[in-house]
């Protein structure tokens, strides 16, 4: 076919060799006969699959069509796709990229803190969120003395930390006494470097707010960013033969230190 029809006979068969593994690399024939046009399921698995940097920033990056990068609209102009269908499909794909990564990571979080705690203290640690999903938090810590609920959200980032939390999340955070919000950072091998909390009241001032009774937030991503993050889990420190590895907050001029954001006077969930 190469050498003998027109249209392919400036391709080689090495160029299409390897035309074809990258094909099978980023899953493109598996979409095959889902009843989607090929060149959207081309572009919406390179987005997926194709190892884009900047795609795990998209929903920053690329806010409208407008901000497309021009050689993804170059693609997609080539594959007969206008600048509207190529944000959809970048929309579409970050979602799935996102929450695939999300839960990756989370589980993985989870499992490092808990096997840190285990091996730091006598307390009772207990990961209740492979019990059920609706306790509000995902790992308890009691010995007696201290009793902690702890809320994990992990990342593998260094620049950013996104968490999203829920509704019942939040409104055990308002009621328990107990719950805090622990932050852990992972390698790329997903072993666990750093360990930091952020306070309830950083949290409380930035969550939505329902503004009639017709309707309600159900989850809410939160941007968090690095100087209201406290390194470790003060609220169980005293439970530890030694401290948990260390946040590792960027030093920046101007950034308040922690005690004086355990000074600042507390979140007020009647105040709002």
């Amino acid at each position: 076919m190469l050498t003998n029809l027109p249209n392919y006979s400036d391709l080689t068969p090495t160029q299409y060799a390897t035309a074809l593994a990258w094909v099978r690399e980023i899953g493109l024939l598996d979409t095959a006969g889902c009843g989607q046009p090929a060149s959207a399921a081309m572009l919406r698995a390179v987005f997926e699959r194709g190892d884009l940097a900047w795609v795990r920033d998209a929903d920053i990056l690329v806010q409208s069509p407008d901000d497309l990068p021009t050689d993804v609209l170059d693609a997609g102009a080539t594959l007969g796709l206008g600048a509207s269908d190529v944000y959809g499909l970048l929309c579409g794909a970050w979602g799935k990229v996102d929450t695939a990564a999300r839960e990756r990571v989370g589980a993985a979080g989870e499992a490092a803190l808990v096997d840190q705690l285990r091996s730091l203290s006598a307390a009772n640690v207990e990961q209740v969120s492979t019990w059920s999903d609706g306790f509000g938090y995902d790992i308890a810590v009691t010995d007696g003395r201290t009793s902690a609920h702890l809320e994990v959200k992990s990342t593998t980032r260094f620049g950013r930390l996104t968490i999203h939390l829920s509704r019942n999340e939040y409104e055990v955070m308002l009621r328990d006494e107990q719950w805090a919000l622990v932050v852990v950072r992972l390698d790329d091998d997903l072993t666990l470097r750093g360990t930091g909390s952020v306070h309830k009241g950083w949290l409380g001032q930035n969550a939505p707010k329902d503004a009639s009774t017709g309707g309600r937030w159900e989850s809410c991503k939160f941007e968090v960013p690095q100087d209201v993050i406290e390194s470790g889990v003060p609220c169980i420190a005293n439970l530890l033969a030694s401290p948990l590895p260390a946040w590792d907050t960027p030093k920046v001029a101007g950034w308040p230190t922690a005690e004086s954001r355990r000074c600042s006077p507390p979140f007020d969930p009647a105040a709002g």
